[in-house]
């Protein structure tokens, strides 16, 4: 029953058009009334459980129903999404801080990395025009469906490093211990390139850090989920700074998604612990893949 509801959640997501949609000023939609702040809400309680799900941020689902359903242009959807993915962040941060599972050194160093690149995805994404955005996001999500549904790790292997990766042990609050020796250079490299993704696209960089500092760097799932998160939190809040300055963020639509996705992100911490991950992983693929096909049907 619970696999069933969570399906027909997704779906949910695909089906935003039925809903009458806030009224469009100026290029984009603004909230005028009570229903429409429930509804943005009740989406982001949607995209905030399914990113809890699959262990990152919804900016990947936020962007393209943004620009779909309510009218906005790319660079705005973008400062908007950024914005409800650092409350996210920001709360899941506060939770995996009394679980001690955050490795601050890591979290730190790579979060450091990917604020210049943060920088440079924003300026670049000014460039985008509504057609060549949605091409590109549409490829974007099609790459991260085919992902979803492969569920193959990556391995990278520097065959002439200076150095070996130094072994970490961080003990969490329930006495567990973890050892790991991330690759440090390729975190770093890794981290760069994710906050140019980060900020070219609006969605937060942890749906790629996840998978990179569990599938390359051989990190613990848990510590990388985690880090993940406090890493998100420091860079996230750089992009909403610099998308502040470039006066493209709807502050209202951020904070009811932002609110929403913080519920959300709470039930679908739970809910993981009951549901199978393979079938979230290919519902939310079949998900991913509908909105690219509506995304790029528009431009064409």
């Amino acid at each position: 029953m619970k696999k069933n509801a969570l399906i027909l959640l997704i779906l949910f997501l695909t089906a935003g058009s039925a809903f009458a949609g806030p009224v469009a000023i100026d290029g984009h939609a603004v909230v005028t009334d009570l229903p429409e702040a429930l509804l943005l809400i009740l989406f982001g309680c949607a995209v905030g459980l399914i990113g809890t799900l699959i262990g990152a941020g919804g900016g990947f689902i936020h962007v393209p129903m943004l620009m779909i359903f309510f009218g906005f242009s790319p660079q705005l959807a973008i400062g908007t999404s950024i914005t409800a993915v650092f409350m996210n962040a920001l709360s899941g941060t506060f939770s995996y801080v009394t679980h001690k599972r955050i490795d601050y050194e890591i979290g730190l160093k790579f979060a450091t990395a990917a604020v210049p690149g943060v920088l440079i995805g924003a300026v670049i994404a000014q460039h985008f025009t509504f057609t060549s955005f949605s091409i590109l996001f549409s490829i974007t999500l099609i790459l991260l469906s085919i992902h979803l549904f492969a569920e193959k790790d990556i391995s990278i292997v520097r065959t002439k490093a200076l150095e070996l990766p130094q072994e970490r042990l961080l003990v969490d609050a329930e006495g567990e211990m973890h050892a790991y020796a991330p690759d440090m250079a390729i975190g770093l490299a890794g981290s760069f390139f994710t906050g140019i993704f980060s900020g070219l696209f609006g969605i937060g960089g942890g749906i790629i850090h996840v998978p990179l500092m569990y599938s390359v760097l051989g990190m613990p799932v848990h510590i990388a989920t985690a880090t993940s998160h406090f890493i998100l939190a420091i860079t996230s809040l750089f992009a909403v700074i610099i998308f502040t300055g470039m006066h493209e963020i709807d502050l209202d639509f951020a904070i009811f998604i932002g609110v929403g996705a913080i519920l959300g992100a709470y039930f679908g911490a739970r809910l993981s612990l009951q549901t199978r991950p393979r079938i979230i992983k290919r519902a939310i693929a079949v998900c991913l893949l509908l909105l690219a096909l509506k995304l790029i049907s528009g431009v064409m």
